[in-house]
């Protein structure tokens, strides 16, 4: 079994169409072909059903894709140990980081370590806390930024830092001049929140539920950006974490209060997983990096 022929699997699990993943990978179809061929045969098992001119991921190709993932990943990391030895001087780095602290406390630990270690690719995706738990668990990241503590046994999280959720609104809302809010005074507010499968908005939930309060959704987005827009642009409040209301210097932030509503931000590993010296690295820069 090669490496390429790894690849070649992978890129055509992703793709289920050979002559993309041709493109993708700069071979020829013939070439591709007798790769996936030949692992076939080792595995003796077909990894994909011939549909016409497209192919399907077959039952054993799922689960294999889910191991071949995992040994390029420790192929890569196993390079990476290579190169920690001449100083990060070759390899990648792959990052998934929740959108807000993606716009927020990533850029600048971005930017120090790509100025360090400019040999060193980053690819930073912005992905939600439950996709970036599943990645590492396949070995598509080296390291995730998102909630502490992870939802899945298997990963293992480092507290980071912790941010208050702020009450916001437009200048002319009704709630512009408070300074602070107890969550129970919500009742009855429209608020325009984030959908019900970000984490974010289950801790508004159940936040609220446990302060007697039954909000008043009249509209559900799938960005903090979009929010902070429609509380520019109408009587909506909204709920978004500290940093973000920090970007939008125009619109009133209000802390809520009885209680203080607060998530946990934290790096997160697979565990038992080798952390190759650009992870470790990068890690190490973001918690020097000023979160405020």
């Amino acid at each position: 079994m090669e490496i390429r022929q790894l690849r070649y699997f992978l890129d055509l699990a992703a793709t289920e169409h050979l002559t993309q993943s041709a493109q993708n990978l700069f071979v020829t179809q013939s070439t591709l072909s007798h790769g996936l061929r030949q692992l076939e045969d080792e595995l003796g098992v077909p990894l994909f059903h011939r549909l016409g001119r497209g192919l399907k991921l077959s039952q054993a190709g799922a689960e294999f894709r889910v191991h071949a993932m995992r040994a390029l990943k420790e192929i890569e990391a196993g390079r990476m140990a290579l190169a920690d030895l001449s100083g990060l001087q070759a390899g990648k780095l792959t990052v998934g980081a929740f959108p807000t602290f993606l716009n927020t406390v990533v850029p600048a630990t971005v930017a120090a370590f790509s100025q360090r270690y400019p040999k060193v690719t980053v690819e930073v995706r912005d992905l939600r806390a439950g996709p970036i738990e599943e990645q590492l668990l396949r070995g598509e990241l080296d390291l995730g930024i998102a909630f502490h503590p992870a939802a899945h046994e298997e990963i293992e999280t480092e507290p980071l830092f912790d941010e208050r959720m702020l009450l916001v609104v437009g200048p002319p809302h009704a709630l512009a001049g408070r300074r602070s809010l107890p969550l129970r005074q919500l009742a009855g507010v429209p608020l325009a929140l984030l959908s019900r499968n970000f984490a974010t908005r289950r801790l508004i939930d159940d936040s609220l539920r446990q302060a007697g309060v039954a909000p008043w959704v009249r509209v559900e987005m799938e960005s903090v950006e979009a929010l902070l827009g429609v509380c520019r642009c109408g009587d909506l409040a909204s709920i978004v974490p500290e940093r973000a209301a920090r970007q939008a210097p125009d619109l009133r932030a209000i802390a809520l209060t009885a209680p203080q509503m607060v998530r946990h931000a934290g790096l997160l590993w697979r565990r038992g997983a080798s952390r190759s010296a650009a992870a470790r690295e990068f890690a190490a820069l973001l918690r020097a990096t000023p979160l405020r």
